[in-house]
């Protein structure tokens, strides 16, 4: 249908009149008593909506006083801009009108009572009162009380019910009644500013309004159901003075003082933390037009409100989309995320199951250069973060056991929280509120300890589940943003704690294949990393016992000591750094064939593998040290029955270990095919005529056919 058609269509409908509208809705009420007649009177009741949404006799119905008519038409006329998002500004300046009437001008008599003699009598006793009792002095508001209320009470009481959505999406409406990608951000400006002078009477009242049910909130409420409602009223008042104050920034000095002053009466008082929260948003919003730096606030909430109170789910939800809700801009603008992530991911360890995925899109905001260690620490210790709340809670709710003396250990993690002297700092830093106070403790395998009744806690459990996941989040993160410097600090960490877990099976052996996959990753992307962390890398190869129970990680690391302890990938690595990586495997090699001899404990023939792999790799960078390389995979070989009893992994060992063989024996091939040049993973190495793979591939063909002419 073309555009003057349906111009044509919509002049048709604006001049229907009353008769044409109540034709059709009696011919509705008809159809609705008729089910195999459905369709038939969906087709009418879409046509009612277009003809109301294009007539003027909505507005004649708000001037009406019938209560119930005034109602609907406002109902339909709110639903109309929130779900379609076009009206005529005719339409908001009447109807914002209508509204300045039902809101500022209601009656403050009660409606007379029906069972009366005298319906007109209006003394005293039929004035509505406070909430506290006493008679009302001021403009009737929805937290008045009377027996009997009026039809224009109603009125007034639906109508700030409906006062927010009102006002936001006729700001939204006439946005989107333009072309937005035509609109710059200074014709945005001017449009807001348009909707504004519209509204302006409305948003006047409406401040006027909100002020006065914020008086009346302050009055102790008689009956306990008021109390709730005060509440409630007290909410919607701080979103929509915060919307006003967006709509026209000439009322925000006056309403951003009454905030403050609100925040200070309702900052202690636990029944009223979601409205803080609102309040909290206004300042987020607001603060920076009025050179207000609002963090004081902001520690009093993330440092003494939510530690307090981490286990509401109400006050936990409304945080958790508060947060969400203002990422970038709590991001720019203030510390929060930076200071307060510990008191934040308690939210988490307390609700594991609740937020995990909003934690998802939060935990990057956390990361910082000076705070992404910290919080990988904290991510690794959220379980015992989860065990130490747990805990903190029964002892709030039990008597303090009998403690015994300095040197006796306690029975358990209540007991040990009970002994201020030695426990309690333990608990008091994985319980943290703020950042900076370190990255771990050196005493965590002790807290470890304590908290060994606490790990069958279902909470605890949850917890630990979540903590791979967060971790990939926290390493993509890492592996695009990083630099190398930090990636030098992060080396060291990962080594000390992939041995360093709460002793939760299943998190234990996730977290230790996570940490040994990021650990290729991290070191292919910053190969110099082995070079400038040789010293603490090198001590954890020494050290046999860090194979056990962790051999992936540690058969990873091997790994990339010998695929990227190169010249080619590091400039800084030196013959003299790949001799003592050689000797280092070396002496693990040795040391593994000789347990295993002396019948101790043995270890996976793929680190066997890994460590045969990696020598061959450093001897053809160093090539004095092909014949040790040599001997010492020959030994490999040679005792590859003692080594394991599985038939398939002792060939496998033999395998591996005289392939390297007999590539080292021809140390230019070996070169070539151990170490090769980058120029591999360009693909000219399977173009180039004169490359070793395309040698390779004619002699192959020349052998092909040599041996088919001797048959």
């Amino acid at each position: 249908m073309s555009l003057f058609a349906v111009e044509a269509v919509l002049r048709k409908l604006r001049n229907v009149s009353q008769d044409d509208i109540s034709n059709i809705c009696n011919s509705i009420e008809d159809l609705m008593l008729v089910p195999e007649r459905s369709n038939e009177c969906t087709m009418m009741l879409r046509q009612l909506f277009v003809m109301l949404q294009a007539s003027e006799s909505k507005l004649w119905w708000l001037s009406k006083k019938d209560f119930d008519i005034q109602m609907k038409a406002f109902s339909f006329i709110v639903a109309v801009s929130s779900l379609h998002g076009i009206i005529s500004q005719d339409i908001v300046s009447e109807t914002s009108e209508q509204l300045c009437n039902w809101l500022m001008n209601a009656s403050v008599f009660q409606s007379p009572n029906p069972y009366t003699l005298n319906p007109f009598r209006k003394d005293a006793s039929s004035q509505v009162t406070e909430i506290d009792g006493t008679p009302c002095r001021n403009v009737f508001t929805i937290l008045n009380v009377g027996q009997y209320y009026t039809d224009d009470q109603f009125m007034n009481i639906y109508s700030f019910s409906l006062l927010y959505k009102w006002l936001y999406h006729c700001t939204h409406s006439s946005l989107k009644s333009d072309d937005k990608s035509a609109l710059g951000e200074d014709a945005t400006t001017r449009r807001l500013q348009g909707v504004s002078r519209v509204l302006q009477s409305l948003v006047s009242r409406s401040v006027d309004y909100c002020f006065r049910v914020m008086d009346q909130c302050e009055r102790k409420a008689k009956v306990s159901s008021d109390g709730e409602l005060q509440l409630a009223c007290l909410m919607e008042v701080v979103v929509i003075l915060d919307l006003v104050c967006k709509l026209d920034a000439g009322h925000l000095p006056r309403v951003h003082q009454e905030m403050r002053r609100l925040y200070t009466r309702l900052m202690s008082d636990l029944v009223n933390i979601p409205t803080v929260l609102r309040i909290l948003q206004f300042f987020i919003n607001h603060s920076a037009s009025v050179v207000h730096d609002p963090q004081e606030i902001y520690n009093h909430f993330f440092n003494s409100l939510l530690p307090d109170h981490f286990g509401n789910p109400g006050l936990a939800f409304d945080t958790v989309v508060f947060l969400v809700n203002n990422l970038a801009t709590i991001c720019y603008n203030t510390n929060i995320f930076s200071r307060f992530f510990p008191s934040i991911l308690k939210v988490l360890a307390w609700h594991p199951q609740t937020f995990l995925k909003e934690f998802v899109s939060l935990l990057p905001a956390m990361m910082y250069p000076v705070t992404a260690l910290e919080v990988f620490h904290t991510l690794l210790d959220l379980p015992c973060v989860t065990a130490a709340l747990e805990v903190m809670e029964k002892a709030k709710k039990s008597e303090a056991p009998i403690t015994q003396g300095a040197n006796v250990e306690p029975v358990s993690s209540i007991e040990a929280f009970h002994t201020p002297a030695r426990y309690r700092p333990l608990f008091s830093f994985i319980t943290r509120n703020e950042s900076g106070q370190g990255d771990t403790i050196n005493k965590l395998s002790s807290l470890h300890k304590v908290l060994e009744d606490m790990r069958s806690s279902a909470r605890v459990v949850y917890c630990s589940q979540t903590i791979p996941l967060l971790l990939k989040v926290w390493f993509d993160v890492v592996l695009e943003d990083a630099e190398e410097d930090f990636a030098g600090q992060l080396l060291p960490v990962m080594l000390e704690r992939s041995g360093l877990l709460f002793d939760l099976p299943d998190f234990k052996a996730d977290v230790i294949m996570l940490l040994g996959e990021k650990l290729l990753l991290l070191l292919k992307k910053f190969p110099a990393v082995l070079m400038n962390q040789a010293t603490d890398i090198m001590e954890f190869i020494y050290i046999t016992s860090n194979i056990y129970g962790r051999q992936d990680f540690y058969g990873n690391l091997v790994y990339a000591v010998g695929e990227y302890s190169s010249p080619m990938h590091a400039p800084n690595c030196s013959p003299e750094l790949v001799a003592q990586y050689f000797d280092a495997l070396e002496v693990v090699t040795y040391e593994i064939i000789g347990k295993v001899l002396l019948e101790e404990e043995g270890v996976s023939p793929k680190i066997l593998c890994h460590l045969m792999s990696a020598m061959a790799k450093l001897s053809t960078r160093c090539q004095d040290l092909i014949p040790r390389a040599i001997l010492c995979l020959t030994k490999v070989a040679k005792q590859h029955y003692t080594l394991t009893q599985d038939s398939l992994a002792q060939e496998a060992l033999v395998s591996c270990a005289q392939e390297h063989i007999n590539l080292l024996q021809n140390p230019n091939f070996a070169v070539a095919i151990l170490s090769p040049s980058p120029e591999i993973y360009t693909g000219r190495w399977h173009r180039d005529k004169f490359s070793l793979p395309m040698i390779v591939r004619g002699m192959h063909r020349i052998m092909v056919m040599s041996s088919s002419q001797r048959g």
